[in-house]
């Protein structure tokens, strides 16, 4: 259960009780009072018939009662009736001095009776039915259940609306800490204007945030740095390896040797510009700006980029790209198509085909528009187990995969920091479909814009 719903149920159940006792209490003290008002009234009628019988009085009924419903009964010592009164019941039992109550009858109502002894020994009795009594009560009950139930389900209602009001601002909270991705670190959650609990949370957040961020800039820095420093000597050690294999004086072990060094230095160095290329693909900065680019001249510059591994593996790359002018950023296209396609003409078969599909295309859900790329390529496809990572850095080597897996995880944080979306499907006849959506800004709206074409090969129309 919910907050809000264990709020509400504590809130109504709290809130029935009160009312159920204070309920209970006024239908108590209702009846309390009236019945004290019937027996007040017995004692009165009593003493205004005894004053009249020392007064010479002829009749017990020559006086009116307080109150409608009230009979008289005089009996002597033996307890038979001397005289009656109108609407006195048959058959009294022998009552005692006092107030009393009794019911005469099974299922009859109850009495209440006031009895005076008179000095000649006689007994005056007062008596009254409560059945009014008795209904005024049962009708209050079926009141009082009837608001109590209202009130109910009105402090249930009230309890729901006071307690979603109570925790919208986490509501909001949650949201904006569920919007916050690994590529939008710098974003904060809205301050809460109340001192409160809420607000000392979202501020406690915000610091947790900008530690996090801090410590995510710091490593991916760190990973930037280090795979830029290694670069260079791996260069070197590339060259003095080639030049030592140009040498016909070695051969046997050493050539074998010096072949092996050569292959893991080669090896070295793309893990090196695959890191770097992570890193930047992960940076927020020059890369997020956003300006008019003509969608054919965006795909030329990747397929220039790919064109050499795949004229070294005799792989085909077949286009269909649409012709407009689309308003994202440049870089982050790039990154994520050049991995997605250089990916399809790595891991596909020697000689085969690679198909690339770019077109603007409407976004779905909600409005706007999308870049959608689609890279298919003729390999085997992807296993089930492998689907849930393949865009999580290192995530090939779980697979026992030679690769390093950092070429997805570019593409994938290329595209997601730019709000897109990524993803793998298989190919219809064999082999794998990778693709991903990029929105594409609108004129005016607030981002970083630039002031010059990016790196000159691919820029802005207009």
């Amino acid at each position: 259960m919910t907050i809000r719903s264990r709020l509400t149920i504590w809130y109504g159940l709290t809130f029935m009780l009160l009312v159920s006792v204070a309920g209970f209490a006024v239908w108590s003290q209702v009846q309390t009072s009236l019945r004290a008002s019937t027996e007040e009234a017995l004692r009165v009628h009593a003493a205004d018939v005894v004053d009249d019988l020392r007064q010479g009085g002829s009749t017990i009924d020559a006086l009116d009662p307080p109150l409608p419903g009230i009979f008289t009964v005089l009996v002597d010592p033996a307890s038979a009736a001397v005289d009656a009164g109108r609407g006195t019941p048959p058959h009294l039992p022998r009552l005692p001095l006092g107030d009393s109550t009794r019911r005469l009858e099974t299922t009859g109502p109850v009495y209440a009776f006031h009895v005076e002894l008179l000095p000649d020994g006689r007994r005056l009795i007062t008596g009254s039915s409560l059945a009014g009594v008795d209904q005024v009560a049962a009708r209050l009950s079926e009141l009082l259940i009837m608001v109590g139930t209202l009130c109910a389900i009105g402090s249930l209602i009230g309890g729901w609306w006071l307690a979603g009001r109570a925790l919208a601002p986490i509501r909001r909270l949650t949201r904006e800490a569920d919007a916050i991705s690994p590529h939008d670190l710098g974003r904060r959650l809205p301050t809460v204007p109340q001192q409160d609990e809420v607000g000392r949370l979202a501020a406690t957040l915000n610091r947790l945030l900008a530690r996090v961020e801090d410590a995510v800039s710091h490593e991916r820095l760190l990973i930037a740095g280090a795979a830029h420093d290694l670069r260079t000597p791996i260069a070197a050690l590339r060259m003095r390896l080639d030049g030592l294999l140009r040498v016909d004086a070695v051969d046997g072990v050493a050539r074998s040797q010096l072949e092996d060094a050569r292959q893991d230095a080669i090896d070295l160095g793309e893990l090196a510009a695959a890191l770097l290329g992570l890193a930047e693909a992960q940076a927020v900065g020059l890369a997020d700006e956003i300006d008019d680019y003509v969608l054919p001249l965006l795909v030329a510059r990747v397929e220039q980029e790919v064109e050499w591994v795949a004229r070294e593996r005799d792989v085909r790359i077949v286009q269909t790209v649409d012709e407009v002018s689309v308003r994202i950023s440049a870089v982050r296209f790039h990154q994520a198509l050049t991995n997605l396609l250089s990916n399809a003409v790595r891991h596909g078969p020697a000689g085969g085909t690679v198909e690339l599909l770019v077109r603007m295309e409407p976004a779905v859900p909600g409005p706007g528009a999308v870049v959608s790329a689609e890279v298919a390529d003729q390999g085997p496809g992807l296993p089930a187990s492998r689907r849930d990572d393949i865009f999580i850095p290192f995530a090939a080597r779980r697979e026992g995969s030679t690769t390093h897996g950092l070429g997805l995880a570019t593409a994938a944080a290329a595209v997601e920091s730019q709000g897109g979306q990524i993803g793998y499907r298989d190919r219809a006849g064999g082999g794998s479909v990778f693709w991903f959506r990029l929105p594409i800004a609108a004129h005016g709206e607030a981002a970083r814009q630039v002031e010059r074409p990016l790196g000159g090969r691919a820029g802005p129309v207009g």
